[in-house]
């Protein structure tokens, strides 16, 4: 069972109508999906930018994962949405030490 994460897009630069929207994944306990849900309303997370092909800006949010997975494949999970639904091709994370928007 994998516990739950999400992300929440803060800006869409596709037409906005995904902005404000929170997206839940995994499974686990109902208060475990309350946290993560709470975070993401808090706007605590990682934040992330994910760009189409042509490095345009498409969305903006923050993902919130589990301890010990930063880093790792979850931080996929918004790229991978967004390219089905935009074609979106590359997800970059703030480095919090640099200030730099870093691919992953």
């Amino acid at each position: 069972m994998r516990e739950p994460y999400g992300w929440a897009i803060a800006v869409d630069h596709c037409g906005g109508e995904y902005a404000g929207r929170f997206f839940l994944r995994g499974s686990g306990s109902r208060a475990a999906r309350a946290r993560v849900r709470a975070a993401l309303r808090t706007g605590q997370g990682t934040p992330f930018r994910i760009y189409d092909g042509d490095g345009r800006l498409d969305y903006e949010g923050t993902l919130v994962v589990p301890p010990g997975e930063e880093g790792g494949a979850l931080w996929f999970a918004p790229k991978d949405w967004a390219a089905a639904d935009t074609g979106s091709a590359e997800i970059r994370y703030l480095n919090p030490d640099t200030g730099a928007w870093e691919p992953l």
